[in-house]
């Protein structure tokens, strides 16, 4: 019986790890934000961002990585990029941001949708911009994803470009297919 017991519970807790990955709506809102460069992965430290342009996944994972990772912003992480791709991969993370892969082309990138209560001091129209975006990610064939151009370091990411830049925050998402 213990075992019958242990083996219901085992299933559920993957049927809800399912869940949680492929439907992030469903997932329970965590209290926990993240650390390193967080005030600028959400957009708190108020920058003036560059209107948004599109490109591909191999333009931004070819551009050379930082030799260092200043707690600022660095003068490429003002630019917003809007991309389209297959989305991979939705999952909730201890920082409470969706951590979301990319794949376009055989190359594959990360992109995050910050929670909203881990942004309290970027503009409301930033704040609205994430919130709206967070609320449609999800995983499609296609989607056109538009963010803000960040470099992190590799921390054994899934999905993690080889020179570690993402699009953090979402800022626009919309899926195209299926």
């Amino acid at each position: 019986m213990k075992r019958f017991f242990l083996l219901v519970v085992m299933v559920a807790a993957l049927a809800t790890s399912a869940a949680l990955a492929t439907h992030p709506s469903n997932a329970a809102t965590r209290s926990a934000c993240g650390g390193d460069r967080w005030t600028v992965k959400t957009l708190q430290d108020r920058p003036h961002l560059l209107p948004a342009r599109r490109t591909t996944i191999h333009f931004l994972i070819t551009r050379p990585a930082p030799s260092h990772l200043p707690d600022t912003r660095l003068p490429f992480e003002h630019h917003v990029y809007t991309v389209v791709a297959r989305v991979v991969l939705v999952r909730p993370e201890a920082d409470s941001d969706f951590h979301v892969v990319l794949q376009s082309g055989g190359k594959h990138m990360n992109t995050e949708a910050p929670s909203p209560s881990c942004d309290r001091n970027a503009t409301p129209y930033r704040r609205r911009q994430m919130r709206v975006a967070r609320n449609h990610v999800r995983l499609c064939a296609r989607a056109r994803v538009t963010g803000v151009a960040f470099f992190d370091f590799p921390h054994g990411q899934t999905g993690v470009a080889p020179n570690a830049i993402e699009l953090h925050p979402i800022l626009a998402f919309r899926c195209l297919s299926g």
